[in-house]
């Protein structure tokens, strides 16, 4: 594992403990990551309407996160995701290991014709050939399926905890972590 860096340290972290010691591992081949700094945890507000929101109420110091799940899900592909668009809200880093992918999105990096051609391998991606209207989009959404959130020190990645979880990232408590200041 590598103990100093920063979101893609922290994320290979994550993948390398993931496709090591997780039983979920072995039952998909495709997995989104999402990786979060600053890291809130998220509270249920009511307003005097008595409307509910979630809001972010407390930053976790010193810790960032990293989340795993299985995705089924394939990404449409519109005229305005074009290979060199940084921030294109896109996934556009991703590591293969053992036949198995897992992809990120990486707003300070480009969209190259590699991870476009890395997705289409592996039949993820949908191309807009309607004029920007799609028929049918088959978006499914499983509140069940686990995935695995790593809360690591920020200054030291060796140090983590992880819950496997159907909950998302921050509507929970995080893992108790003593991380010392630099």
């Amino acid at each position: 594992m590598i103990q100093r860096g920063d979101q893609q340290e922290a994320i290979q972290n994550a993948i390398l403990d993931f496709s090591n010691t997780s039983g979920l591992y072995k039952k998909d081949s495709v997995f989104s990551v999402s990786y979060h700094d600053p890291f809130y945890k998220m509270t249920l507000e009511k307003n005097d309407n008595g409307d509910e929101r979630w809001i972010e109420s407390e930053l976790y110091e010193g810790i960032v996160a990293v989340s795993i799940s299985a995705d089924y899900n394939k990404m449409l592909q519109t005229d305005n995701i074009k290979v060199n668009n940084i921030n294109a809200k896109f996934p556009t880093r991703y590591i293969e290991r053992d036949g198995k992918l897992f992809y990120w999105r990486d707003g300070d990096y480009p969209l190259t014709q590699e991870v476009l051609n890395v997705f289409k391998r592996y039949n993820l991606l949908l191309e807009d050939d309607l004029d920007g209207v799609m028929e049918f989009y088959d978006f499914t959404t499983n509140d069940a399926q686990k995935g695995i959130d790593y809360f690591f020190c920020k200054n030291n990645l060796v140090k983590y905890k992880k819950t496997t979880t159907n909950k998302g990232i921050g509507y929970y408590d995080a893992p108790a972590l003593k991380c010392s200041t630099p």
